[in-house]
């Protein structure tokens, strides 16, 4: 859990797919992470999130229907 932070991008593996998700809050099993354009984040187990190393040059998104800004 303290690897993730609120706000922070990450992939998500599901079986032979992937989504880039952006987390809503951490909880000491998963985060909520949203996946869409709307306000309904997922649970998410740590074991099936992973870091984007380069997240840092995706400057903008409209998961979780924000601001847009990473």
């Amino acid at each position: 859990m303290d690897e993730y932070k609120e706000g922070e991008l990450i992939i998500y593996k599901n079986g032979d797919s992937y989504e880039i998700g952006k987390i809503k809050r951490l909880t000491p099993t998963g985060a909520f992470v949203w996946y869409s354009e709307g306000d309904t984040a997922a649970k998410t187990p740590y074991e099936a999130m992973h870091k984007i190393i380069n997240a840092h040059a995706i400057k903008y998104t409209r998961l979780g229907g924000g601001s847009g800004e990473v």
